[in-house]
Parts: C-alpha cells; sequence; structure tokens
C-alpha cells in the first residue's frame, strides 16, 4: 500500500457509503415515479369526495376545501414537471439526486394536512353527522393506498400519515361522546398499522435494492473479466501466432537441411547419424503440424467431403491399419459391426477413430488384453466405439480429456507423448462431421471412446473434390529440370531451398526481397517454371500481394507454392482464400519438390494424392467379432 492510498477501513467506510447514496438514489427515483403515478388518483379521489358532498349536502364551504386541494395538487403537479424537465430520463434512466425530490415531502405533508381539514370543513362540528360514514371510508381508504407511493422514503411515510391521521382521529374525539372517542382510537390504530406495514416495506425495498447493486456491481466485474480474459486471450493468440512462426522458420530450414543431408550421406558411415537427425526434426515437424490442424480446423480451412460410405469399410482400413501394431503390443484387435451405411466423410472418420485407437495402444501397456471398435445403432444415431482393457482414467480428468494441450500421466510433459492436442482436434472433427464425440472409462478396467454420427444426412449434391497436398512420387524421365524463384526474407530458408532443390532443377534463384524477385523476373519474363513466396515478408507486402506483382511482371499466371508458418486463423483463412498452392512450414522437402513439378508441368504423370493413399483396399480380409464390457 502507498502512501496515496487509503487505509483498508477508510476504504470500506468510502464504499459503504457509495453505495448508501446509490440506494438514496434509486429511492428518490422511484418515489418520484410512484407519486407522479398517483396524482390522477389523487386528484380524481378529492373531485369524488367535494362534488359528492356539495350533491348531499349543499354546503358551500365545500368548495374552500375543493380550492385548497387541487391548489396543493397543482403545485405537486408543477414540481414533477419542473423535475421531469430538469432531470430527463435519458441521463437519469433509475435514479435521481436528492435535490431533484426535495419538494415531494413537504407537498405530501401539505396534502395530508388538505385531507386532514376534510371533516372539518366538510363535516363542521355541531352538526348532523349522517354523512360521517361516506367520510370514513374515503379517507380510510386514502390512508391504506398510500402504502405504495409513500414507501420509498421513511421521511415521506411520516410526512403523509401524521398529519392526516392525527387531525382525523382529532376530529372524531371533539364529538365528546363514545362513538367518537371509539373513532378516534381505531383511526389511531389503522394510522399506526399501515405506517408499520409502509416502513417493513421500506425495509424490504432497501434490501432489494441493495441486492440489485451488488449483483450490477459483480455483473460489471464478471464483465470486466471477461473483457481481460478475452484480451489476454487474444495477445495469447497473437504471441503464439508469432511464436510459432518465428518457430517454424528455422524447423523449416532444419528439415530440408537434414534431407538434403540425409541424401548427400547416402552410404556413408555417418548416414545412421543422418537419418536420426531426419527422425528428430520429423517428430518435431509433426508436433508443430499438431498446432496447425486446429488453427486450419478453426479457420475453415478443412471441410467434410460428404459420401456415401459403408462402415464395414471404414473397419476395414482400420484393421489394416493397427492389426501389426496391436499383434506386436500383445493386443487382441476385435471388430463389431453390422450393415451400416453413412452420409460421411471417410477420411475424417477414420482419423477420429485411428486417434481412439492409437491412444488406447499406447497406454495400453504390453499385454494388456483386449480391444474392440463396435458400430451400435442409437435411435437415429450410430455410434463409433473403441472399447479398451486398459488402466482406465480417474473421473477427475475425464471432462477435461477434449481440451487443448490436456494430457493424463505426463506431468513431465515429456514431448515424445505429444502435446495434448490429439483429442482437441477429434473434438473439431466430430463438429465438422456434426457429430459429437464422448468418453467414459473406470480404473483398473478400461476405457471407452467413441463417436457419434447422424443416420439420416442427406447426400448433398457433388461438390468440386477438395485439393489435397501432395505426397512424394517416383520421379520420372519425364520430368525436366525445374526453374524455381523463391522469394523469403529468412536468408537460412533460402540456403536450406537452394541445397535441397538444386539437383533438381536446371535454375533456382534465392531472393529476400520484392525488389530484387521482380527484377529477375522483369528480366527474363519467361525464366521461371514457379515461384515459391513466403507468407510473410520484411517489406509492406504480404506473399499473396507480392505473388500478384511478380505475375505481373511475368505476363501469366506463373504457377505459384504459398508457404506459410502462421496458425492465426485469420491469416490461415486468407491463405487459402488467394487461390494458391499452401504449405505450411515446416515443409516435408520430397512433398514441395513433387508440388512443384506438378505445378510446373500439369501434364507429368499425377502425384499420389492423401485421398488416393488413403483408400481402403477391400482384399479379403478377416474382421473378428466379438464383445467387450467394462462391467
Amino acid at each position: 500500500m502507498t502512501a496515496a492510498d487509503p487505509p483498508p477501513d477508510a476504504a470500506e467506510r468510502e464504499r459503504a457509503q457509495e453505495r448508501e447514496r446509490r440506494i438514496g438514489e434509486r429511492l428518490n427515483y422511484q418515489l418520484f415515479a410512484l407519486e407522479r403515478a398517483a396524482r390522477v388518483g389523487a386528484f380524481l379521489a378529492a373531485l369524488l369526495l367535494w362534488v359528492l358532498f356539495y350533491a348531499l349536502s349543499g354546503r358551500p364551504q365545500v368548495f374552500i376545501w375543493a380550492a385548497l386541494m387541487h391548489g396543493v395538487q397543482a403545485l405537486r403537479y408543477y414540481m414533477l414537471w419542473r423535475t421531469e424537465r430538469d432531470h430527463p430520463p435519458a441521463r437519469y434512466p433509475n435514479h435521481l439526486p436528492s435535490r431533484a425530490v426535495a419538494h415531494v415531502v413537504p407537498l405530501l405533508v401539505a396534502a395530508s394536512v388538505a385531507w386532514g381539514l376534510a371533516p372539518w370543513i366538510l363535516l363542521p362540528p355541531g352538526q348532523p353527522q349522517t354523512l360521517a360514514p361516506v367520510m370514513i371510508v374515503i379517507l380510510f381508504g386514502m390512508i391504506g393506498a398510500s402504502i405504495a407511493p409513500i414507501m420509498p422514503r421513511r421521511s415521506a411515510v411520516l410526512g403523509w400519515l401524521a398529519p392526516i391521521t392525527l387531525m382525523l382521529a382529532l376530529r372524531f374525539a371533539w364529538e365528546g361522546d363514545t362513538l367518537g372517542w371509539v373513532m378516534c382510537a381505531c383511526t389511531l390504530l389503522f394510522g399506526a398499522t399501515i405506517g408499520r406495514f409502509a416502513l417493513i416495506e421500506h425495509r424490504m425495498h432497501v434490501a432489494m435494492i441493495g441486492a440489485q447493486l451488488d449483483n450490477e456491481t459483480l455483473t460489471a466485474q464478471v464483465l470486466a473479466r471477461a473483457r481481460e480474459l478475452q484480451r489476454l486471450n487474444q495477445e495469447r493468440n497473437r504471441f503464439f501466432a508469432s511464436a510459432s512462426h518465428d518457430l517454424r522458420q528455422p524447423v523449416h530450414a532444419l528439415a530440408l537441411f537434414s534431407r538434403a543431408l540425409q541424401r548427400d550421406l547416402a552410404g556413408h558411415a555417418l548416414q545412421p547419424v543422418a537419418d536420426r537427425v531426419v527422425q528428430a526434426t520429423d517428430s518435431v515437424s509433426g508436433l508443430l503440424n499438431g498446432m496447425l490442424d486446429i488453427s486450419r480446423i478453426d479457420a475453415g480451412a478443412v471441410h467434410a467431403n460428404w459420401t456415401l460410405v459403408a462402415v464395414d469399410q471404414i473397419f476395414l482400413a482400420l484393421a489394416q491399419q493397427f492389426e501389426p501394431p496391436a499383434q506386436e503390443a500383445g493386443i487382441e484387435l476385435r471388430f463389431h459391426t453390422g450393415p451400416q451405411v453413412l452420409v460421411t466423410d471417410p477420411d475424417l472418420v477414420l482419423r477420429v477413430l485411428s486417434n481412439f485407437i492409437d491412444n488406447a495402444i499406447k497406454y495400453a501397456g504390453q499385454g494388456r488384453g483386449r480391444m474392440l471398435i463396435s458400430a451400435r445403432v442409437r435411435r437415429r444415431r450410430l455410434r463409433l466405439a473403441v472399447w479398451d482393457t486398459g488402466a482406465g482414467i480417474a473421473p477427475e480428468h475425464l471432462p477435461h480429456l477434449f481440451d487443448e494441450f490436456y494430457q493424463v500421466g505426463n506431468p513431465q510433459r515429456d514431448v515424445t507423448h505429444g502435446l495434448g492436442i490429439g483429442l482437441a482436434i477429434v473434438r473439431r472433427l466430430a463438429q465438422l462431421l456434426d457429430g459429437a464425440v464422448g468418453v467414459r472409462s473406470r480404473l483398473g478396467r478400461g476405457s471407452v471412446f467413441w463417436l457419434e454420427l447422424p443416420r439420416d444426412k442427406p447426400l448433398p449434391p457433388r461438390a468440386a473434390a477438395p485439393a489435397h497436398a501432395a505426397v512424394a512420387a517416383p520421379r520420372t524421365a519425364a520430368q525436366r529440370p525445374l526453374r524455381v524463384l523463391l522469394l523469403d526474407d529468412e536468408a537460412a530458408v533460402g540456403e536450406a531451398i537452394r541445397l535441397w532443390l538444386a539437383p533438381h532443377c536446371a535454375r533456382i534463384e534465392i531472393t529476400q526481397t520484392l525488389a530484387a524477385a521482380s527484377a529477375l523476373v522483369q528480366a527474363e519474363p519467361a525464366g521461371f517454371d514457379a515461384f515459391i513466396v513466403d507468407f510473410r515478408l520484411a517489406g509492406a507486402e504480404d506473399g499473396i500481394a507480392a505473388t500478384a506483382v511478380l505475375r505481373e511482371c511475368a505476363g501469366q499466371p506463373v504457377p505459384t507454392v504459398l508457404v506459410t508458418g502462421d496458425t492465426d486463423p485469420a491469416r490461415v483463412r486468407a491463405a487459402y482464400a488467394s487461390g494458391l498452392a499452401v504449405m505450411f512450414k515446416p515443409v516435408q522437402p520430397d512433398a514441395l519438390l513433387q508440388l512443384l513439378r506438378q505445378l510446373a508441368d500439369p501434364a507429368a504423370p499425377a502425384s499420389v494424392t492423401a485421398e488416393e493413399q488413403g483408400q481402403i483396399d477391400l482384399q479379403p480380409l478377416l474382421i473378428k467379432r466379438g464383445k467387450l464390457s467394462l462391467q
């Protein structure tokens, strides 16, 4: 605490005083609003009283009381109008300062006195009291109906009830007979009871307004915290996007250098070392690409390719992929399915189920029993589930398993066990499939992870097949050497690209600025088969704008590979929306080479796409059928 900070008790007093002030302003507003709402009823009650008494008695004194009563009411109406003018609702929506309603209590006292004079003027002492019951009914009704308008302020309760009650009781006592004294006592009791009820209502109303203010304060604090968390989350996303990009740059260069080293050391004594370097680089690349997958899904760059597929086909592919590793782990892999057909994306479904099975094998331990992959109908949905007899998962971990970077049993954050984003990707893929994922587990008994998909989804009109990243294919004699221009402001990346592509290129130019690249293209417009352009450049232009400039210099749409290390969803969307071939750092060197060949010479042998590579082999394969229970 600094010298300028107030002591805790003083600060607490200030907060309490501020709270009381705000409660008072709310009560002022309600007193004014209720006073305004009651003015028509008060006018009609006074009009009814003097018209009725004049019609029944014919006494001219009635007009004296009428002039007095309506004069007070006119003054009240004027003060209400002036308050509305000086304190418009736009500036004072639910509160008013004390000065705005300072007239209310004095005018309430004046109105109470005027009503209290009614029995004295309209029923003069010494005259027959045949109209007294009518007077009692009207005045007692006025007192009873006054609770709501006077309740917001205790001074209003006293200022209104005291004069009218005392003057009416005194009028009854003036008669001097037994009935008069009884009516006097009843009037005092009635006024005291109404006053007590009004004060209780006042306390309850103060408590309610205090609770509202506390709730508003808490809500404001929650909103402020939410805005702060949103700001921090945006800053975190920007930091991670920047850090991811900066980290991908050297890993991108390292992947190219390591592959070139592995190629050049073929048959050398150091080839095993080069192989280990490539493996380590590929491991880091895989971790980075896992984070990229989330960004691509969040950016809307991944779409479901809807098609009609039999569940048996998906299970055949899973059996082909996981029978060998399951046997190595000593796990009996079983399948349980039926003749089910779905409209879904088989590639995305395979990826989800592959993640479940891979995790089950990874965490089952050696020789940990059986695993069942099942397909069961659940009303209008089909549940594809992976059951295992592993160690199980503690209940406190289950709600967080599909969160980003959440891992069970890896407190040291050993990267060999991944980053904890596989199930987060699975949850996003399930949403793309209009499905849902879930888990149930018991310690020591095993776990079941499932993907539920709709069974009645209609098959949409056939759309153009999405582009898939090319993978390596054997080079043929028909593939001529390439002429490539690279624009990347990182010198290490440029050197790595040169080292990797040099044996496959007739010409490769490495530039770090758009001006240098434009000069080369202008000097020889037809001199390049393809451009490789980094998304983030040192100048004001990004890779998309730079590509447009280079193509303008070349006078033709030269095939271009846009290379990016960004994970920010907005930048990922921009990259895909550019229409260029997009590759993400760290780029697989073989994939880069094959994509360049395909872009530069579309008539060359087509590369193997990821879709073709993942096609299901429908050769006869034994599918074991069985059931597994966690009970």
